[in-house]
């Protein structure tokens, strides 16, 4: 399936907010549910996980390698070097748990900035929901 990434919007055509039924009617049905972070679940779906919030709603939307999402006409799940590529659009971004984080498109980063072919997904997030960890956020200088 083919994504389009739209800022602290989703990735298109799944939007934060959106409810699991609403999300299986453009994507499709999840092949397996399970318990996920902020008290909700997490839906997969083939090269993607949903995660909802307590409320039953979108709140991260976490592509693998496989899924085409595009950002700026670029596939960032296709091009060697993403984190180069987005800091066009956030200069700035912060390294928190391993992940490189650019809060002005909120867009995190998995796995690349250290190589693990493995680990290579881009989640994208709504600014709010990671924003009381503020204190752990360090600028990535790489």
């Amino acid at each position: 399936m083919n994504f389009t990434v739209e800022p602290h919007v989703g990735a298109l055509p799944i939007r934060f907010g959106m409810t699991p039924s609403e999300v299986a009617a453009v994507a499709g049905p999840a092949t397996s549910i399970l318990p996920g972070a902020m008290g909700g679940t997490a839906e997969s779906r083939p090269n993607i996980m949903i995660g909802y919030t307590e409320g039953n709603t979108v709140y991260e939307i976490n592509c693998h390698v496989g899924t085409s999402l595009i950002y700026q006409g670029v596939d960032l799940l296709s091009i060697e070097n993403p984190i180069q590529f987005l800091r066009q659009y956030d200069p700035n971004p912060i390294l928190w748990v391993g992940f490189v984080v650019f809060l002005e498109l909120g867009i995190q980063l998995y796995g690349f900035h250290d190589s693990d072919e493995s680990q290579k997904a881009i989640s994208l997030i709504l600014k709010d929901s990671i924003s009381e960890y503020v204190d752990d956020f360090v600028p990535f200088d790489s």
